[in-house]
């Protein structure tokens, strides 16, 4: 019964720490940003240039 328990843990634990990633279609540039694809324009995704990360 404790194995299942530590099985059900850990798997929790692992989704909640790779729900933290940053999914983005294409490579960044020096700022943390890149142009939007024409794709995800189209649904409505971006609208232009945006960043993926914080700047400091």
């Amino acid at each position: 019964m404790k194995k299942v328990v530590i099985v059900i843990l850990s798997f929790v634990v692992l989704i909640g720490v790779s729900s933290s990633a940053y999914a983005h279609p294409g490579r960044l540039d020096k700022n943390g940003g890149h142009n939007c694809s024409a794709k995800s324009k189209q649904k409505g995704l971006c609208t232009g240039y945006h960043y993926h990360k914080k700047k400091k």
